[in-house]
């Protein structure tokens, strides 16, 4: 499905997580996936022995020098451990110094990366890294989707919310994708915010002119909704996928969250506008609280990838 995949590491089990989706989304015998770690470079001095003053600081060079000898080992151990278990897969393990999230747009640009898939800390999701934090830099300014894992729990439910508009149909062939590659089932969530805004004053005044219109008038817009999701799986329709329609009614953020937590949804697939990603998100849109206050992973698309 994806001819390069980059997973950026930093030696944790945490970024460990990232592999087997990768894995599963990988591109049969021309796929290539890309092990990068990134090192960078400390300006503190680091207490090492005790000397005649009790300390000796050890000097940011040497400290440098130390962790690249132990990422080295760390990718070699992996990439030897991964080439056995998965020998069709070629992988190419990468070693960067610099600013992490610039080096691993720089790589997925230069290597003409097709997907970034990378993990980040916590249950409290993207909170902990929202504000000038590698993840959210990453998914600023990268060329290509980008995966954000936040657990092992392997993909068999993925939700793609849709509002009617082309971009967020825009993510649904390549969600279908990752759908088939990672054998899960689709739901397609259409949060209905237009009927759940018509009031009971509005429906009251309605019955005024003609009993029972406001009702009527309601249940119409619900039956457009329905419809268009039933039109849309219909378009989409594939054997080798099970694929389902739901509809929510209310704020769009609150609900998907709802509704992926209610479900056990493993991963949301969204798209976003613009080729800056989330640079160009308003603050408190639909997907940046989606990204908020998920537990589940993420991918995120731009309409320029496809």
């Amino acid at each position: 499905m994806f001819a390069k995949i980059l997973i950026p590491l930093d030696s944790s089990d945490l970024a460990e997580y990232a592999l087997q989706p990768a894995i599963n989304l990988m591109s049969g015998a021309n796929g290539r996936l890309l092990l990068l770690h990134v090192l960078e470079h400390h300006n503190v001095l680091i207490p090492e022995g005790p000397d005649v003053m009790g300390q000796s600081l050890q000097f940011p060079e040497i400290s440098f020098s130390r962790e690249e000898i132990a990422a080295r080992h760390y990718l070699k151990g992996l990439h030897q451990s991964l080439e056995q278990a998965h020998p069709h897969i070629a992988w190419q393990p990468l070693l960067e110094d610099g600013d992490p999230a610039s080096r691993i747009v720089d790589t997925a640009v230069d290597k003409q990366v097709n997907l970034i898939v990378m993990s980040t800390h916590g249950y409290s999701g993207v909170t902990r890294w929202v504000l000038g934090s590698v993840a959210e830099k990453v998914l600023r300014h990268a060329p290509c989707p980008v995966m954000i894992i936040r657990s092992n729990t392997p993909i068999r439910q993925i939700l793609i919310p849709l509002d009617g508009s082309p971009l967020a149909e825009s993510s649904l062939p390549l969600g279908l994708e990752v759908a088939r590659a990672c054998g899960a089932m689709v739901t397609l969530l259409r949060v209905d915010e237009a009927s759940d805004n018509v009031n009971l004053a509005e429906v009251a005044e309605l019955n005024k002119e003609e009993p029972g219109l406001g009702e009527r008038y309601r249940q119409s817009l619900q039956e457009q909704v329905a419809h268009y999701l039933a039109q849309i799986q219909l378009r989409f329709h594939r054997d080798d996928l099970t694929m389902h329609t739901a509809v929510r009614y209310g704020k769009p953020a609150p609900a998907i969250l709802t509704f992926a937590e209610e479900n056990g949804i493993d991963l949301i697939m969204m798209s976003t506008h613009g080729r800056t990603g989330l640079a160009r998100w308003r603050y408190g849109s639909v997907a940046e609280k989606v990204l908020r206050g998920t537990n589940c992973a993420v991918l995120i698309s731009r309409p320029d990838f496809h």
